[in-house]
């Protein structure tokens, strides 16, 4: 029941709006309406000891409306959350679709073989590729994303390193950057420390979506 109760009060700060933050940004930001009301992308009952987060889906755009609240059903703070895509991913142009995913061994790939035909069907793919994405949600935080990432692709670190040494491997993050948001990127030492022992680089692409407020 409690979590209705943050979801209902977080829906009525969108509707009535009474932070002068929230109204700035619907003043030139439209949330999504799915089934009557306001499109709730994730529900994060831990955010903090004291505050749960509620994303809510902004229509047309990549980025999310952030609404906190404290655990006595309080709003606290509203702003953006960028959206964050993220995902390993190798390429080859010797091996095939097939062979990269049973170096992997992971499900829920997705990719191609090189000598395929693209999509558009006017032209075929000049290397292999093989993508794997385990969160889907691009609501969260770019490092929260990458220690999920990271932890799935862990379990099975011999066989990365592997990839590694017979592909181009990498992770690679889009990042959908609110133009009146906060544009700082930080990866601590362990996360670097991750990466250096899956002998992983990482590739970041940036792309500034959505209108200022005013």
């Amino acid at each position: 029941m409690k979590k209705e109760k943050f979801i209902e009060k977080a829906i009525e700060e969108i509707l009535n709006p009474t932070l002068e933050i929230t109204k700035q940004y619907l003043e030139v930001l439209e949330i999504e309406i799915e089934n009557g009301k306001p499109k709730i992308e994730r529900y994060e009952n831990d955010f903090s000891d004291d505050i749960v987060a509620i994303y809510f889906q902004i229509k047309n755009e990549n980025f999310f409306l952030e609404i906190h609240l404290t655990k006595n059903s309080e709003i606290d703070s509203v702003w953006i959350q960028n959206a964050h895509k993220t995902y390993f991913s190798a390429t080859s142009e010797n091996l095939t679709y097939s062979e990269l995913e049973n170096l992997l061994q992971k499900e829920l790939t997705e990719g191609w073989s090189k000598g395929e035909l693209r999509k558009n069907g006017k032209s075929t793919h000049t290397f292999s590729r093989i993508n794997y994405e385990p969160i889907k949600s691009q609501s969260y935080e770019l490092n929260n994303h990458l220690e999920i990432l990271l932890t799935e692709l862990e379990k099975n670190s011999e066989n990365i390193i592997k990839l590694t040494e017979n592909a181009n491997a990498y992770i690679s993050v889009c990042k959908y950057q609110y133009i009146s948001g906060n544009a700082g990127i930080n990866f601590d030492n362990k996360l670097i420390e991750r990466l250096a022992k899956l002998n992983l680089g990482i590739d970041i692409d940036t792309y500034i979506v959505g209108k200022p407020i005013k």
